[in-house]
């Protein structure tokens, strides 16, 4: 988790009252640990702030009390990026591309219709904070649109996978847009032609340079966010999969145990492994799925039902099931934008 997203909510959380001794107690975390706003701390540590918050102020929507007032730091060099897009979409399509210097296993993923855009969030650590995390990110993310666009009238609706944290009312006059809770996705819906619209300055030339510099910060990140652990189970899981399109995918080898076999252990050794780091070993292959399936999508001479064989599903009906749960639209939809 990028350091200026845990200095930010640390910094609020003092701000309303949270002892810095509490949370270091909680979290381990000091002062000194927050001072450099591009490093990576746990993932772990902003939910655990949340619980903080959220346990001193029941019946409060205060993630949106948080995004009301938070510097646009909070989202590191993706901000400047943004500022300098020709237009929404390039902007929306610059923080999918570089998400991950937000966070490791930030997934988000921009999906359009002829009717309207949608953006879709969702990170492994939403359920331990009950939501707060995912809100300010679309909160805050939706009041820096308006402000590079200078337009307010951008949305069709908010929808959250969680219950709200305070009255609907609050989140209406937020978003300025209807509000639904209890949804399969976190995301922003914007309507028609909302990702046309230009930015107040774009300048290809800076963007370039701040694309360029995030690539390099991207590609640091890939080499060092993981543990020795995780980077082995990731690079093996690489290889299952290879071998699973090179192959008839019959073999199942997306399956847990294949990935076990593939690392020389148990099963149970490897979920143990993976639980120690915060994830399991269903969302790693999931993750490397739902990469496959995305990659494959934008191949036309694939069929779904090749796809489906190539990503191990014994029926195409389970594929389509997994794709939607994955990004809430079906092969076919997703297909259309890529196309």
């Amino acid at each position: 988790m990028l350091a200026s997203v845990v200095a930010s909510t640390v910094a609020y959380a003092v701000a309303r009252g949270v002892d810095m001794e509490q949370i270091t107690a909680a979290t381990g975390l000091t002062r000194t640990d927050l001072l450099d706003p591009d490093a990576h701390l746990s993932q772990h540590l902003v939910p655990t702030v949340w619980r903080l918050l959220t346990k001193a102020y029941p019946g409060e929507a205060i993630a949106l009390h948080m995004a009301s007032a938070t510097p646009f730091s909070y989202f590191g060099t993706l901000a400047y990026g943004a500022r300098y897009a020709e237009n929404l979409r390039e902007a929306l399509q610059n923080l999918v591309r570089y998400r991950s210097v937000l966070s490791d296993q930030l997934q988000i993923a921009l999906i359009e219709s002829s009717s309207e855009g949608i953006l879709h969030m969702h990170h492994p650590m939403d359920a331990e904070d009950g939501g707060c995390a995912a809100e300010v990110g679309l909160a805050l993310g939706l009041r820096y649109m308006r402000e590079i666009l200078g337009a307010d009238d951008i949305l069709v609706r908010a929808d959250f996978t969680h219950l709200p944290f305070g009255p609907i009312q609050v989140y209406e006059e937020f978003f300025g847009s209807p509000v639904c809770f209890q949804q399969s996705h976190n995301a922003l819906v914007f309507r028609q032609g909302a990702l046309d619209l230009p930015t107040k300055q774009p300048d290809p030339d800076l963007f370039r340079y701040i694309q360029s510099h995030l690539d390099l910060v991207r590609e640091r990140l890939a080499g060092s966010s993981d543990s020795p652990e995780l980077s082995r189970i990731r690079n093996a899981m690489l290889d299952t999969s290879r071998y699973a399109n090179a192959h008839n995918a019959e073999r199942s080898e997306y399956g847990a145990e294949a990935l076990a076999r593939q690392m020389n252990m148990s099963l149970r050794a490897l979920q143990r492994l993976t639980q120690d780091h915060g994830i399991t070993v269903r969302q790693l292959l999931d993750e490397t799925r739902q990469a496959n399936a995305q990659q494959f999508l934008s191949d036309p001479r694939l069929s779904i039902e090749a796809i489906s064989c190539l990503l191990g599903y014994s029926e195409d009906r389970a594929f389509r099931r997994a794709f939607k749960r994955w990004t809430g639209h079906t092969p076919a939809e997703f297909r259309r934008t890529v196309g």
